[in-house]
């Protein structure tokens, strides 16, 4: 499916009377890729059906003749449905995570919460951490996902498994930054979920860090800086 490429069309659609149904599309789409698999699929106005097939946004026309690639614009609001459609898939992988599948520094009032990708072997990571009292002490609650970029093999990974086997996974994550040794532990983990999720939202880097409204930051950026995102 990441190898299907389709070659984008720039059209003007206006409203039809033509009264094709989901069916008639999903129908339509499966005669030419009948290999690929759809996902979802949705009539989002008159002029459009919605297709998701993974990470992937497709729309075909409500006559059933184009099938485009690329970023819609409604040009009377300039609202690009495509992102929104992006973000909304972003916030249902997020809101679907379960909090004690994350490593938490909390706030005494957390105003705004950030899930955040990281990985001990990558040296951004490490600076973003060092700020992360800033960020607390700015009612920020951070939730790391432990995410290793290189795959599930690498020493990182291994490592830790042994931060969230740790009595005090906190204080294991503080010291691991730090560059101190972890003993080596193993117990029933998340990472291998952690995979997954990487994989349905995109990350291919660490820090990767996620909004509540769907905005993503894709590496690292200086506390301040985040903290005007949400401004």
């Amino acid at each position: 499916m990441r190898n299907f490429y389709i070659l984008a069309v720039i059209i003007f659609a206006s409203c039809s009377n033509i009264d094709n149904t989901i069916q008639d599309a999903e129908k339509k789409f499966y005669e030419s890729y009948p290999d690929l698999k759809i996902d979802t699929i949705e009539k989002i106005n008159d002029s459009f059906f919605e297709i998701l097939i993974g990470d992937q946004i497709f729309y075909i026309s409500s006559d059933l003749k184009y099938l485009i690639a690329g970023n819609v614009i409604e040009l009377a609001t300039k609202k690009n449905l495509t992102q929104d459609k992006i973000k909304d898939h972003r916030i249902s992988f997020i809101n679907n995570i379960d909090p004690k599948n994350t490593i938490i520094y909390k706030p005494d009032n957390t105003k705004h919460v950030l899930n955040i990708f990281t990985d001990i072997s990558c040296p951004y990571c490490k600076k973003l951490h060092n700020e992360i009292d800033s960020l607390i002490e700015n009612d920020i609650e951070v939730r790391y996902i432990l995410f290793s970029r290189n795959g599930g093999e690498d020493d990182a990974h291994k490592e830790m498994i042994s931060i969230w086997c740790s009595d005090d996974k906190k204080l294991s994550l503080d010291k691991a930054f730090d560059g101190e040794e972890i003993p080596e532990k193993n117990c029933e983990n998340p990472l291998g979920s952690n995979l997954q999720l990487a994989y349905d939202l995109r990350v291919n880097g660490t820090p990767m860090i996620f909004k509540e409204n769907g905005d993503i930051i894709p590496g690292y950026v200086p506390y301040r800086q985040i903290l005007e995102s949400f401004n």
